[in-house]
Parts: C-alpha cells; structure tokens; sequence
C-alpha cells in the first residue's frame, strides 16, 4: 500500500469537506481557521484515519474514527412529537457557556465530553423530535470532533475537491468528465492534443490514462506559459515515467512557420548563467521540441475544454487530427457549440457529429428522509464529439 512521503500532496476528507494538502514536516497549513501540522502523516498508508489533537493530526485506530463519525442515533421515547413549544432563548436554552467550551478545550477533553455536556445543559434538547436530535448532534460532532482520512490524490477526489469551487473547472462534474474521456477515445499510445481551462484536470486525467505510453501529449495554452494549466497535474504526484511525453506549447506558434527561428535567435547572455536561468532556457528548449514534434505528428484525440472561443481554437487545431481520430469539445453553454457544429458540417470530413450532456443526481438515503441532496451541480454542461474522416 501506497505510503506518504515528506512533500507529498494528500487529500483530507473531514465530514462533508475536502482539502488538497501538500504535506511538509513541522510546516502548518490552516483548514477552517485551524493551525494544522501534517508531520504525523509521514510514513503512514492511504486511507488512515487522523484526528486533530493539540494542532497534529494523529493516526487513531478505524474502528475508532468510525464509531465517532457515524450518525448518531436517538430514542423515540425521549423525544418530542414536534417542534411547536421550542423558542429560541438563548442562554435560557443552553446554559454551558462559550468560555466554558473554551476551558474544556484547553484542558484536553475530547469532542465526545463536550458534545454530552452540550446536551446535559440543553433546556429544550429532549422536546426535540428525533430527527431535530440526530441533526443537532450532527451538526456538534462536525464542529467538534476533527476526524480526518487522507487519501492519496486521484482524479475522483480531485473532482470532489473542487464541488464547492466549480468555477475553477468550468463546472466540469466528474460524470461530464468519465463522458468527455470516453468520447475522446484515448489509449495508451495515443497522440493527444488538450486546451483546456480546467486547472490541468483534464490534462492530469489523459496524462493517467495514457500511463506513461508511446504517444505525445500536447498540452496547449493560450498566452504562452504565462497561462499555467498544471495545478492538479501537481496534486497527482506523476512520475517523469507518465510525464516525460507532456508537452507545453504555446497555441498561437502552431502553424507559426517563423516561431523556432524567431526563438533561436534569443542574444546568449555574456554574464555566467544562474540556476533559475539554466532552468528557463530547458523550459524553452522544451517547447521548441514540442513544437516541432507536433508540426510532425497527427493527433488521435482532440479535447477543447477552454474559457476562450472555442470556434476559433478548433479551426485552428482540426486540421492536425489523422483520420479516424476523434474530437471532443466542452462548453458550459450550448450555443458555441452549435457554432463549432455548423462548422464542422459545413467543412466535411467528420461523422457522428453530435452534442450531449450527462446527468447526475445523488440522493441522501435515511429513514424516511430520501431526496436528493439540496446542494449539488445542476448542470454541468454539453459536449460536440465527432470523429475525423476523408472528405
């Protein structure tokens, strides 16, 4: 099993909340206002449960964490039948005070002590019904008891991270993105061109599939290398086995005939050459060699998932796709995609050309509480797909 290393990223889940992490020995990281040291996370296996203890998150036992995370269950015979007589007084309500809490804390008591303290001193907590019980020991058991699994990063949870920020992936949902990889119809020897906005989600997920294979990934970027595509491609940890076939390259020097020679031509400094120069003249070197790898190669698989027009990146990639190959471009709004689809049909050379979108609905399963969880994406989106034929 897969142990974590010091400056490995780790992935926390905690209740209903996910956090990317980089781990580093005696370096803190803040989770909800929390000063938190990862140093314990070091030599332990995928799937440990931690919990929070005086700013270190400390490896308990499973059975342990299970029976506090759980949900907790009430009697109907000390509850109430509803919830009409209840006001919200206060202090007259709950008597043990903050600065009670507090103290508690300072001394070490645990989650659990404070949590039955809360309902020792709770006026109103017995004329509760049981579901107002179960969800107000809930509700004290996520403030409360710090229970946290670090999982090893991958592409399910990375998507899982990004639910309360779906923005960033361009509310890319992980259904939307299985389809997307299965309408691209990537191997592990495939050539694969990507431009993308989805903070190297995408990028990361070919980069997965593809293993470390015999074919090239193109990553393309809009505005050169200024516009870093690569965050979660960090947070996967990849070998150089999976990444030594990644390329950068900068879109708008494709079909440049003029952009090698005008790189080549860059005045070699007089002045002995520091590291970080050393280090940008191999970043250069690098996407002049994919450029012209790619000038050379045809593409099996073509991913469009990109802020910018996407009308206008297709026009200008679609003619290095070889036959047979496919193409897959996602938008947030259906009607650029309908612009690329009168193209594409206009042009010729592509059949099965179509546009889509995925469904997705998760349900809250309890006893006679069943529906659909009240916070999840709505939409995620649609997907053109084609492939490349002979006109």
């Amino acid at each position: 099993m897969a142990l974590f290393k010091d400056g490995d990223h780790a992935v926390l889940t905690c209740h209903d909340r996910t956090k990317i992490v980089q781990i580093r020995k005696e370096r803190p990281i803040f989770i909800d206002k929390n000063k938190i040291f990862l140093t314990h996370l070091i030599d332990e296996c995928d799937g440990t449960y931690f919990e929070l203890k005086d700013r270190y998150l400390s490896k308990i036992k499973t059975d342990q964490a299970k029976n506090l995370i759980q949900t907790e269950e009430t009697s109907s015979d000390a509850a109430g039948q509803d919830n009409r007589d209840l006001c919200d007084e206060g202090t007259v309500n709950q008597t043990l005070q903050h600065d009670e809490i507090e103290q508690m804390k300072s001394e070490g008591a645990s989650g659990q002590t404070i949590i039955s303290q809360l309902v020792s001193k709770s006026a109103t907590f017995e004329k509760k019904t049981v579901y107002s019980q179960q969800k107000y020991l809930n509700k004290k058991k996520k403030k409360y008891i710090q229970i946290y699994q670090a999982w090893k990063p991958s592409i399910r949870l990375l998507c899982q991270a990004y639910t309360h920020d779906l923005q960033k992936i361009m509310y890319l949902r992980r259904d939307t993105l299985a389809m997307l990889l299965s309408l691209s119809n990537i191997t592990h020897d495939s050539n694969v061109a990507i431009v993308e906005s989805c903070q190297g989600l995408i990028l990361a997920s070919v980069i997965q599939r593809c293993a470390g294979g015999n074919g090239l990934i193109f990553n393309l970027t809009p505005a050169g290398e200024h516009n870093s595509t690569a965050p979660c491609c960090d947070f996967m940890d990849f070998s150089e086995e999976y990444t030594s076939n990644v390329y950068n390259i900068p879109i708008e020097n494709i079909g440049d005939v003029n952009a090698v020679e005008r790189a080549n031509q860059v005045k070699p400094s007089k002045e002995e050459p520091s590291e970080k120069m050393l280090q940008a003249q191999a970043r250069r070197q690098r996407r002049l060699d994919g450029l012209q790898l790619f000038e050379k190669t045809k593409m099996n698989s073509l991913i469009i998932a990109s802020k910018y027009d996407s009308l206008s990146i297709l026009q200008h990639v679609i003619d290095y796709m070889a036959l047979c190959s496919h193409f897959v471009v996602y938008s947030q709004s259906v009607q650029s995609l309908l612009e690329c689809y009168q193209y594409l049909k206009k042009r010729g050379g592509t059949i099965h050309v179509e546009v889509a979108d995925s469904w997705l609905r998760e349900y809250q399963i309890l006893d006679e509480r069943t529906h659909p969880f009240i916070r999840m994406s709505g939409a995620s989106g649609y997907l053109l797909s084609g492939m490349i034929v002979e006109s």
